[in-house]
């Protein structure tokens, strides 16, 4: 695997300080998520299913996932 430059790691930990993004713990069992539409939504589906747990949103780019906590961020 390649390794991360120290000024890509710089600016993560810069953005991180600056914006102090909440986290969530990943405490969803994968069989308590909604059903994804495709097997290829299952990340995204299990990401939104667990950001609605704790009362949040999912912001994606895609329009792909039909999740009622998936965010489209308008193009």
């Amino acid at each position: 695997m390649g390794r991360h430059s120290p000024k890509a790691k710089q600016m993560l930990r810069d953005w991180k300080e600056a914006e102090k993004p909440e986290f969530i713990p990943c405490d969803l069992d994968a069989l308590d998520m909604a059903d994804p539409s495709t097997g290829k939504h299952t990340t995204d589906f299990y990401l939104a299913s667990l950001a609605q747990k704790h009362g949040m949103q999912l912001a994606t780019l895609d329009e792909g996932i039909k999740h009622q906590a998936a965010f489209v961020i308008p193009a």
